[in-house]
């Protein structure tokens, strides 16, 4: 038959045992003869005689109630909620005791109102938070004294609820959060400690996840900022937590971008309010003897804009990137001091580039928390990763430097972390990262290049050369030569090819801030920089005449996709055309000259000329001795391989002829007579063999060179037309 239970007491111990049909019958008649017995008004009588009761009395009466409630709610397919009732009553009863015996008997109440609200019968639960309801509505109308928080711990059940119970049923939490939002619709004029308790409570809405009671949450939410600004001010650390969690809350968009907004309005307030309270010495939140650091309230608001950034909704994060970066636009220079934003930098701005980072890293898979779909939430990460993280990053590193630029007298402290932070991107296992990384510092020399004092362009030297260094492909040379092909390469290829790729755009990076700064870049700095652009040519060069090795790469793997032989062609290219580049304008700068940085500029500069054009005639006379032979050898085994060298050699001095002919003739052309003259009895020999190289382009350059720059010695003095007939061709040919 029906098996229900009961609550059986004997020897000391109480348990709840089964009854079969004949016992429940059995049970019942005896209660009935029991009630029978018992006059009703007397039972009444003894609750309302509890306000005569001493405060410990009166504490452990109602301990004591809430365990006979407990016993009665355990019934699950009978639940009693007489005591239960009786409890809010002798609550009611009692109201007027002082406030710390009432303190007392609501700690006791208050945890089994907690329990009732999470019984397994929902309409028990709703019945438990309507008397919660009840008796905060009555306690509310109690004016609370000054320095006390009662008010907190009367509506701290709804807060446990929402936030820190498992298990609570959704209807619950949608009926709590109608209740607060009825509240301070009807009664903000009266609540005080409560407001924190509230606002705790509309967080805890916005991480449910339940549409409705996030959207009902923020609803009263926005109420409270219309209508009563100062509550949010007044309790700025639980409001702007909340706040935070509707941003994040992935209900709807809108709401996260409203939520961004108020976020900005309270920052634009805190702001106003800091300069107000600057001579008062005020703090929010504490008073005059609240010991609070002036950042803390900053950093809550920009810490939960970083935050947002990392949002996979791309409206969001935009709105949380633009107000993060706007807001120190705005109010850095004025609110901040050094330390303000020293903290700013290590607690909001290098935690938002690590998250970019950490979830763009290769092969790893970001999950969000709570995510029951696993290959879901892969998949989500890996997409955020592939066409989000990159242009985020991008807009990040390029809203910090024009921060930096636009306050850089204020933060040229923070100089040495911004730096550390392009340097953590350009030297990132991503290439996509590292490439972010240099156009971020491309933008900061291009645009902070003429504010900058020799003391930065000293730290940025530093890091350009330690760039340069940290990236050289020197695994590259790590590969033991062999004709076999067999094996594997020793290090992971998109990690050196990473590497390739940052030479390259560090050369474009150099050219370009050296075309745009040179003249406010310190002579040490040109030749550091002269120094690091060196150090990859040389490389480069050596690397690229070990063919041998090259061949070996290849059969491994290495690029094997090209038809071309694995090469750094044009970063040696590119470093040395940028090297002479720099050499020349140092020979026309008049600062430098009569300076020991002048005379090691010009002895690197001829040392450098000799040497490529000694190398590009000697190669080109190796190529044609090569075909001559090769038309009178027989193929044979390593046919092949020779060809192969040939055409890299090939490559390499046709990659020369725009070097020489634009960059180095070009350069001698425009040197000073008197600084040429110092070095033609090394120049003139090269200049006479250029003249019977298979480049007309080379010799065309070189004869324009011996005429300004030779004639004049010979007493010959040259015009712009001289040699040249109708149309500007030459009439003569070198």
């Amino acid at each position: 038959g029906e098996v229900v239970k009961r609550r059986a007491h004997g020897l000391g111990v109480s348990a709840l045992v089964a009854l079969g049909q004949d016992d429940r019958q059995v049970d019942l008649g005896n209660s009935e003869a029991v009630v029978s017995q018992i006059d009703s008004a007397q039972i009444e009588l003894l609750f309302n005689r509890t306000t005569g009761l001493s405060s410990q009395a009166i504490v452990h009466f109602v301990t004591q109630l809430a365990r006979v409630s407990k016993e009665e709610l355990a019934l699950t397919d009978q639940p009693r909620i007489f005591s239960l009732q009786k409890l809010v009553e002798i609550a009611d009863y009692n109201m007027r005791r002082s406030r710390l015996e009432w303190q007392k008997m609501w700690r006791a109440m208050a945890k089994h109102f907690i329990e009732a609200a999470s019984h397994p019968n929902i309409k028990v639960c709703l019945y438990t938070i309507d008397c919660v309801r009840q008796l905060a509505w009555k306690f509310l109308d109690k004016e609370e004294l000054s320095m006390f928080q009662f008010q907190a711990d009367f509506l701290q059940p709804f807060e446990v609820l929402m936030v820190s119970t498992p298990g609570v049923r959704s209807e619950v939490k949608d009926h709590i959060v109608n209740i607060i939002a009825w509240m301070v619709e009807k009664k903000s004029s009266v609540i005080k400690s409560g407001w924190k308790t509230i606002f705790r409570i509309y967080k805890g809405a916005a991480q449910d996840g339940n549409e409705d009671v996030a959207t009902t949450a923020f609803r009263s939410m926005e109420h409270i900022i219309v209508n009563n600004y100062d509550v949010l001010i007044d309790n700025f650390t639980d409001g702007i937590g909340a706040l935070l969690a509707f941003g994040q809350c992935r209900c709807k968009v809108e709401m996260s971008k409203k939520s961004i907004e108020h976020l900005l309005q309270a920052a634009d307030n805190l702001a106003v309010k800091a300069a107000a309270s600057v001579a008062s010495k005020e703090v929010l939140e504490g008073g005059p003897n609240a010991v609070r650091h002036p950042a803390e309230h900053w950093l809550n608001i920009l810490r939960g804009l970083s935050t947002l950034v990392s949002d996979q909704r791309r409206d969001v994060r935009a709105a949380a990137l633009n107000g993060l970066f706007d807001c120190l636009q705005k109010h850095g220079s004025s609110s901040f001091d050094e330390d303000t934003w020293r903290l700013v930098f290590n607690t909001v701005i290098k935690p938002l580039f690590d998250d970019i980072h950490c979830q763009m890293q290769p092969g790893e898979q970001q999950k969000q928390p709570g995510a029951a779909d696993t290959s879901r939430s892969e998949g989500t990460a890996a997409s955020w990763a592939a066409s989000m993280g990159p242009p985020t990053c991008l807009q990040a590193l390029t809203a910090l430097v024009r921060l930096f630029n636009e306050h850089l007298e204020s933060l040229s402290f923070l100089l040495d972390d911004v730096l550390k932070l392009i340097r953590n991107c350009i030297n990132h296992d991503t290439e996509a990262i590292a490439r972010i990384g240099v156009e971020g510092f491309k933008q900061l020399l291009i645009l902070s290049g003429k504010k900058m004092d020799d003391d930065c362009w000293k730290k940025v030297t530093a890091c350009i050369k330690q760039l340069f260094a940290g990236s050289m492909p020197k695994q590259l040379m790590c590969v033991e030569v062999s004709a076999s092909g067999e094996g594997e390469l020793p290090f992971r290829k998109d990690d050196v090819v990473i590497q390739c790729v940052v030479q390259l755009l560090l050369i474009d990076m150099l050219q370009e801030t050296m075309r745009e700064h040179y003249d406010n870049i310190p002579p040490e700095s040109v030749l550091a920089l002269l120094d690091a652009l060196q150090g990859s040519y040389e490389f480069a060069q050596e690397f690229n005449q070990q063919i041998e090795l090259r061949q070996t790469l290849k059969r491994l793997g290495f690029i094997r996709e090209m038809r071309q032989l694995p090469g750094l062609l044009k970063q040696e290219r590119e470093a040395l055309s940028c090297s002479l580049k720099v050499l020349f304008q140092v020979q026309g700068d008049p600062k430098m000259q009569g300076t020991d940085y002048a005379s090691k500029a010009v002895e690197r500069l001829m040392k450098l000329c000799c040497m490529v054009l000694r190398n590009y005639v000697n190669k080109e006379r190796i190529i044609g001795e090569q075909h001559a032979q090769a038309a009178e050898q027989p193929a044979d085994a390593n046919s092949h391989e020779r060809e192969a060298a040939q055409v890299e050699m090939e490559r390499e001095v046709l990659g020369l002829v725009p070097i020489i002919s634009d960059v180095v003739m070009g350069g001698l052309r425009d040197l000073r007579q008197d600084q040429f003259a110092r070095h033609a009895p090394e120049l003139f020999p090269l200049l006479c063999d250029l003249t019977v190289v298979n480049s007309y382009e080379v010799r065309e350059k070189v004869r324009s060179v011996l005429l300004v720059q030779v004639g004049p010695m010979l007493g010959f003095q040259a015009t712009e037309a001289s040699g040249e007939g109708p149309g500007g061709e030459s009439t003569a040919s070198c």
